[in-house]
């Protein structure tokens, strides 16, 4: 369901390429973040060719990346990035934080656990669209990574 990769999308994207499309955002490590990323993503791809049902995902994405950014690596973080990107036939969502910590997704979560579920419903979404959910790990924490057919 999930890949692990050592280089992020964005830095393998050719220098020059005129049909790739790229948003960076920094994001303070709060609640608040969430939200407000979630309303620049839903705007930005309005204007982006890419289907429904990956804006949904994203959005969905988004939304668990980043609280995680916020509940788990907040205190070791001064900004979450998160990065959007389209080439023509893929978008990809990335979020970094300065946590060294990898995640990892369980097959079945614990029914009994309160959390560890968020990481399993996205990539399960991912994976419906036949895309991928990678860590990487970065220096300084890691970038969680989202990639998406952009059409169907």
């Amino acid at each position: 369901m999930h890949t692990i990769s050592e280089l992020s999308v964005l830095s393998t994207v050719e220098v020059g390429r005129t049909d790739v499309r790229l948003v960076r955002w920094g994001l303070s490590p709060s609640v608040a973040a969430v939200p407000e990323v979630r309303g620049r993503l839903r705007a930005t791809l309005r204007d982006w060719p890419v289907t429904p049902d990956a804006v949904e995902v994203l959005l969905l994405a988004v939304s668990e990346l980043v609280t995680n950014a916020v509940t788990h690596a907040a205190l070791v973080t001064e900004v979450v990035r998160v990065a959007l990107g389209l080439d023509g036939s893929w978008v990809w969502l990335e979020v970094g934080d300065d946590h060294p910590f990898l995640p990892g997704i369980s097959d079945l979560p614990d029914e009994g656990a309160e959390g560890g579920r968020g990481l399993f419903i996205v990539g399960c979404a991912v994976a419906g669209l036949a895309g991928e959910l990678g860590f990487l790990p970065g220096s300084p924490g890691k970038v969680v990574r989202v990639r998406l057919p952009a059409a169907p």
